[in-house]
């Protein structure tokens, strides 16, 4: 296994895209102070997953991003890929080449990804872990760590003996370990409380449920009494309705009996007031019969008056005054008088008898239109 390629893009002061190619054997980077092959070396610790600032000689981690010149803008992200040749298979994973990207964006967030495929910071350390190229292992040693190797204590040095030997791999494996456990024992810790937590509430819940079920059922008994209450009225209600239908249709009967017996009164009423009418007439000839026949008999008995009056002036006249008229014409006078009396009181006592009848008539009909208006506003008021 041997680095292959490093890609730069906008990372620290490699603004355009600059790929160094790495042949196996000894590589060198030359150049004056400033040319940046410090960057060189940050951009190999960042792309394996360094995620110190002042690592990579930055007050924060945004630093890393081109910043720009006079002549060129700033960049947007950074972007580093390293090329590894794994035809010996010491990643493990399953290509003869792999290619490990970073991109960090201005914003603040970053992307890994692993030949191309988008992935987690953590699944590139324990890949780079497995190989022993990690961002803490020993493999880059940077400018002042000579000088704290030559100078470490005992411990330092067993750090060091055990970052080669690849101890350091299995202890962070270790820490994270121990770091899962003490979570599953705090969960535990956890769940034994919340287990005698529910244990104590286990007996009145049970007491609740008991309530619970005899509520139900007392529910249930409720809602089926209710229901037989309902299927009661709803037979009540059903036979009223019957009734009140029948009633109905015995109320609908009269009043259409009533509107018949009111067509029959208003035509009756109709009747009477038409033959009223057309007695009119004939009441009006016999009221002026009357009075034409009233005259006459007062004449009549002014003639019989002034008759008699002669006949006792004749009476009692002297017999040369009474010799003035011959007696058989006065005799025949007076028997013409008493004819045309009897006349006048015959056709008198007939025109009294006529209106008398035609007056007695008029009062039937009138009784008559009267009861029928009475009929006329029972049949009303019953029909309303």
């Amino acid at each position: 296994m041997h680095l292959k390629a490093l890609t730069l893009r906008g990372f620290k002061s490699f603004a355009s895209a600059t790929t160094l190619r790495f042949e196996p054997g000894i590589t060198c980077v030359v150049g004056p102070n400033g040319s940046g092959k410090s960057n060189v070396v940050d951009a190999l610790s960042w792309v394996m997953g360094e995620q110190g600032a002042k690592s990579l000689r930055g007050g924060k981690m945004e630093d890393v991003i081109f910043a720009g010149t006079t002549g060129r803008p700033p960049l947007g992200r950074a972007e580093v890929s390293l090329t590894i040749d794994n035809s010996d298979g010491a990643l493990p994973i399953d290509y003869a080449e792999v290619t490990l990207t970073r991109i960090m964006f201005r914003g603040g967030s970053s992307e890994y990804q692993i030949n191309g495929d988008t992935c987690r910071l953590l699944d590139f350390q324990d890949l780079l872990s497995d190989s022993g190229i990690g961002r803490e292992m020993h493999v880059i040693v940077g400018q002042g760590q000579l000088d704290s190797v030559l100078h470490a204590d005992p411990m330092g040095r067993r750090a060091f003996i055990e970052e080669a030997a690849g101890v350091l791999k299995h202890r962070k494996r270790k820490e994270k370990a121990l770091r899962k456990l003490d979570a599953m024992q705090a969960n535990l810790a956890r769940v034994q409380d919340l287990t005698d937590e529910l244990r104590r509430q286990l007996k009145p819940l049970g007491r609740q449920a008991a309530v619970a079920r005899r509520a139900v059922v007392i529910q249930a008994d409720l809602r089926d009494a209710r229901l037989r209450l309902l299927a009661d009225d709803l037979v009540h209600l059903q036979r009223a309705l019957t009734a009140e239908v029948a009633d109905e249709a015995a109320l609908l009967a009269r009043k259409e009996a009533t509107e018949a017996e009111l067509r029959t009164a208003v035509a009756r009423e109709a009747a009477l007031e038409a033959e009223a009418r057309a007695l009119v007439p004939r009441l009006e000839r016999a009221q002026q019969n009357w009075y034409a026949l009233s005259q006459l008999a007062e004449r009549v008995r002014g003639t019989v008056s002034l008759a008699d009056a002669r006949v006792k002036s004749a009476t009692a006249a002297p017999a040369e005054e009474r010799r003035g008229r011959d007696p058989e014409d006065l005799e025949r006078e007076a028997a013409r008088v008493r004819e045309q009396e009897a006349e006048l009181e015959a056709a008198l006592e007939a025109a009294e008898r006529a209106l008398e009848d035609t007056v007695a008539h008029r009062s039937e009909l009138e009784q008559a239109l009267a009861s029928e208006e009475r009929r006329l506003k029972d049949l009303a008021r019953a029909l309303a």
